[in-house]
């Protein structure tokens, strides 16, 4: 396959017709006219099953011996209660033969590790590897800012880790990935991924999710079953003598008991997607009895959770690190113990150990068990996608160095049980971490440098592995075994849904001005319009489309 002309080649002004649309949708709140109706992408939908020509034939990979302690079920991802005794080399040769560096942006949300030359674990890792990967590490919390920017100039590295959440937010994000980033159906489709068998062996489903724009872009990170959970300092809990939340009611109760300014402790951190679950929220859309689709703006059960919000931020138990500005980190004052509960998606569980559990053995996370909004109510669990996280390669790039960058991939992807997985995952023994009664234990030196960066590269199937963290894994399975009972039906499951141009533009500023009645910058009394305003600048013109794809799929 030859460099593509319109791969690193695309001009800035030529790159700003599309993702620059999508700004100018966050920033006005839609488009109108005809012309902007001209421009905007009207959103696609296919069934994931016909998208199986463009993905890899799936191949399971298993490590010879290694078996879970905590078996997968429906929804449940399977459980390792110990450090194996051995460790089995998945890969051979080493990818990176061309001698070249390899640059890769990605998010990260935690300490910023040093850089190259100053960093033992990307020393051992690049080793491995045959060569260098250089990081462009930026904050997760303001990743989205920076893409923008990064895609509107048309300057993307080699390899750059876009999450799912983000892309929805960019209103022509389909025509910008078609645009920027190398089509991988040439290398991988069908049986070709055998030559790369950590890749073949994700999920079918995660594939076809990777697909932008009828074009197989995207390395999928295959999501954990359930979109968001609720993470509480047990230790500071139990301290106190104060239960888990089991309602949306007892965060009333405990947002009084936790908050103590002269301790520089509150309650709370970010709360509103998890409160809007336990409302009843749908997460996007829902069937209704007479065979329309009503969005979650829309429900009376969002103003609740509106009005649920303004009473948090109202009696000051949210951290004023949070009140002060929606993008807040809430990891560092969660981990050092000056708020005590916030909603966040499960992998943080275990990079709140990874990051604070050296500098405090007592700290002890836990997760509520999933609660409605008052005791004896309806409980539900958002189902997630199967891929949420996707990396992307530069399109133009010659064959043999698209091959090179599928295998740093590749060996990035390598699961558990495995010498590169154990590499990429801890570090090198006896520097970022010691083993101690069969457990891995980080040094400071681990804390320091082995961050999270290669795992951006790359995916791997579902597991619960960190057995070193205080219960863990029981207690994550365990958390995981009672969701699976509540998942919450979406009448667009199994369907490749590529959001329509004007209602992504829209998430953001709907969606800021929802945070400002929580912080008593707008009244309650206008979110009704700023309902009218999100279906009158495209999201009606988006509930048609939802509508159709689902009566063309049998959903409605």
């Amino acid at each position: 396959m030859s460099p593509s002309p319109e791969g690193a080649t695309t001009s800035r002004r030529g790159f700003l017709g599309i993702v620059g649309a999508g700004a100018v949708l966050a920033a006005t709140g839609g488009l109108t006219g005809c012309a902007a109706k001209k421009e905007v992408s009207k959103g696609t939908a296919v069934a994931a099953d016909k998208l199986n020509t463009l993905v890899p034939n799936r191949i399971p990979f298993s490590v010879p011996g290694l078996t879970p302690d905590l078996p997968a079920a429906d929804f449940v991802e399977p459980g390792f209660l110990s450090r194996p005794a051995t460790f089995v080399q998945a890969i051979a040769e080493k990818p990176i033969t061309s001698g070249k560096e390899i640059t890769a942006m990605t998010p990260l949300w935690g300490k910023v590790p040093p850089g190259l030359g100053g960093n033992a674990y990307y020393d051992a890792v690049n080793e491995q590897l045959g060569g260098v990967v250089r990081f462009n590490i930026q904050d997760g919390n303001t990743y989205g800012e920076k893409l923008t920017a990064i895609l509107a100039s048309g300057e993307v590295p080699d390899m750059i880790q876009i999450p799912g959440w983000e892309a929805n937010k960019i209103a022509r994000f389909p025509e910008a990935a078609n645009k920027l980033f190398a089509d991988l159906s040439p290398y991988l489709a069908g049986d070709k991924a055998k030559a790369y068998p950590m890749l073949a062996a994700y999920d079918t489903a995660a594939w076809q999710f990777g697909v932008y724009g009828g074009v197989l872009h995207g390395i999928p990170w295959q999501n954990a079953p359930y979109v968001l959970l609720t993470l509480a300092r047990k230790d500071i809990l139990d301290q106190l003598g104060l239960p888990m939340p089991a309602s949306a009611d007892d965060l009333l109760t405990l947002g009084k008991e936790l908050t103590d300014p002269k301790k520089k402790r509150w309650a709370f951190g970010g709360m509103d997607q998890e409160v809007q679950r336990a409302f009843g929220v749908p997460k996007e859309w829902r069937k209704q009895p007479d065979g329309t689709l009503v969005h979650k703006y829309e429900t009376p059960e969002f103003e609740q959770h509106i009005e649920f919000m303004v009473k948090l931020f109202e009696s000051g138990w949210v951290h004023p690190d949070i009140v002060a500005n929606k993008d807040a980190d809430n990891k560092t004052p969660f981990g050092a113990g000056q708020l005590v509960i916030y909603k966040e998606g499960p992998g943080a569980w275990r990079e709140l150990y990874g990051t604070y559990l050296a500098d405090n053995p007592e700290l002890r996370i836990a997760a509520a068990d999933p609660y409605p909004a008052s005791p004896g109510g309806k409980v539900i669990i958002w189902r997630n996608e199967p891929a949420g996280m996707f990396c992307f390669i530069k399109k133009g790039l010659p064959d043999d160095r698209i091959h090179e960058l599928l295998g740093v991939a590749n060996w990035c992807s390598a699961p558990f049980g495995t010498m590169e997985n154990d590499l990429l995952s801890n570090g090198v023994e006896g520097k970022h971490y010691t083993i101690k009664d069969g457990l891995v234990q980080r040094t400071a030196l681990g804390e320091k440098e082995a961050q999270p960066t290669y795992m951006f590269l790359s995916g791997r199937p579902g597991a619960i592995t960190e057995s070193q963290y205080p219960n863990y894994v029981q207690d994550y399975h365990g958390w995981q075994t009672k969701a699976a009972h509540f998942i919450e039906n979406d009448p667009f499951v199994g369907i490749r849904v590529e959001m329509p141009a004007k209602m992504s533009g829209l998430v953001t500023p709907t969606e800021d001005k929802m945070q400002e009645i929580f912080r008593g910058k707008r009244p309650i009394s206008e979110w009704k319009q700023v309902v009218k305003d999100w279906q009158e600048q495209g999201g009606n013109e988006a509930r048609e489309f939802y509508m159709k794809v689902a009566r063309e799929n049998g959903r409605l």
